[in-house]
């Protein structure tokens, strides 16, 4: 079978708008959901009603062993997952969009904090964020 140079050229154009579309789909779509976001507020639609966060914990390495202190030092990857109500948007009117990413502090994130830590100064878990 042979291909002629304007079939790949015109196949490469049509995959090239398919994912142009798709960025200004995202676009669109990104700019509606932040438009009256509060990372503020709990992302419930009724405020007494409670909102479920999922934990999942992973060990990636044990660092140190401190016997005689009884300190374990490790290395974790912690995932958490929750329904926000203020960031969900409809298929059909963004085709192709299936995720959007939000830069650090922009989108509400659950307040976490170790207890039980050995060093008192180190409490608070920092995190990133993708939906």
């Amino acid at each position: 079978m042979r291909c002629s140079p304007g079939g790949v050229w015109l196949a490469l154009a049509a995959s090239l708008l398919h994912v142009s579309l798709q960025g200004e789909f995202q676009r669109k779509l990104y700019k509606e959901l932040v438009k009256n976001y509060n990372p503020l507020e709990r992302p419930v639609a009724n405020d007494s009603q409670p909102l479920t966060v999922y934990f999942s914990l992973s060990l990636l390495q044990i660092m140190d062993v401190d016997e005689k202190n009884q300190v374990l030092t490790t290395n974790i990857w912690l995932q958490m997952s929750w329904t926000d109500h203020y960031l969900q948007w409809n298929v059909s009117e963004y085709p192709g969009v299936k995720t959007v990413r939000f830069p650090d502090g922009q989108i509400w994130k659950p307040d976490i904090l170790l207890y039980n830590s050995y060093d008192q100064q180190q409490k608070v878990l920092a995190y990133g964020m993708h939906c």
